[in-house]
């Protein structure tokens, strides 16, 4: 079976779309839709554990980081508004889930900062768009992004040499800063693609800065470099954003 994990990986990747097509089109069936979900984000965890084994390279860390792909992946699915949009993305979502899946124990670097950034922005757009759709579950959105910036940051900080208290107390922290700043984007009036950008540029630029430090590299040249691309997005991006009065 592990000779054909690649294999096993794509199949991953298609049952993402069949869940997606069956419960989801033309509109959300959520009492099939997310136990179906639940059900595949499940057997995926249970297979990663056991190849994870199977490879002598076990990290509980690891799933969690690929389980949350999975969510973040769901909520932006939900959140498209357009149909043919929503079928580039489920073409889109087959190849980074089976590229994921393939590559589980790859522990480089570059490959591991990539994909937790593309994980946080799906949880920040999921999440601010639950919130523009439904603001009456504005609770349980905010203690989502605590959940799922803990976890994915704690994920972020297990190859690095920090204690494991260390590693919890910055996935905290982390945590509780980006939950208290999505409850105060809110109060801006801006689609909420834009304020998931924001989130995300602060988001990226703590946990980047952070990891500097960490390992002892930080100085003032990426400190700058940050700030500008952290900048030069934001303004593109808001420039983007249609502007109206509001009545």
């Amino acid at each position: 079976m592990l000779k054909h994990h690649k294999f096993i990986s794509f199949c991953f990747g298609l049952c993402f779309v069949l869940v997606m097509q069956k419960f989801a089109q033309p509109v959300p069936i959520f009492r099939f839709l997310l136990p179906s979900f639940l059900v595949y984000a499940g057997l995926v965890a249970i297979y990663n554990r056991w190849y994870l084994k199977k490879q002598q390279k076990y990290n509980i860390w690891v799933i969690v980081r690929f389980v949350l792909m999975l969510f973040a992946a769901f909520g932006i699915f939900l959140n498209i508004p357009s149909p043919g949009i929503r079928d580039l993305f489920l073409i889109f979502t087959v190849l980074v889930i089976t590229l994921s899946e393939a590559i589980l124990t790859n522990s480089a670097e570059n490959v591991l900062l990539n994909e937790i950034l593309i994980i946080a922005f799906g949880i920040f757009f999921s999440l601010f768009g639950g919130y523009w759709y439904a603001p009456a579950y504005g609770p349980f959105y905010l203690v989502g992004v605590f959940l799922a910036v803990s976890l994915l940051v704690r994920a972020f900080y297990e190859p690095t040499p920090l204690t494991e208290k260390a590693k919890a107390a910055n996935a905290i922290i982390m945590g509780l800063f980006c939950g208290e700043l999505f409850w105060v984007l809110n109060f801006l009036h801006f689609h909420f693609s834009f304020l998931a950008i924001i989130l995300f540029n602060l988001f990226y630029f703590c946990l980047i800065i952070n990891y500097y430090y960490i390992f002892q590299t930080l100085n003032f040249k990426k400190i700058t470099v940050h700030l500008f691309l952290i900048a030069c997005t934001s303004i593109l991006v808001l420039l983007a954003t249609p502007w109206a009065v509001i009545q």
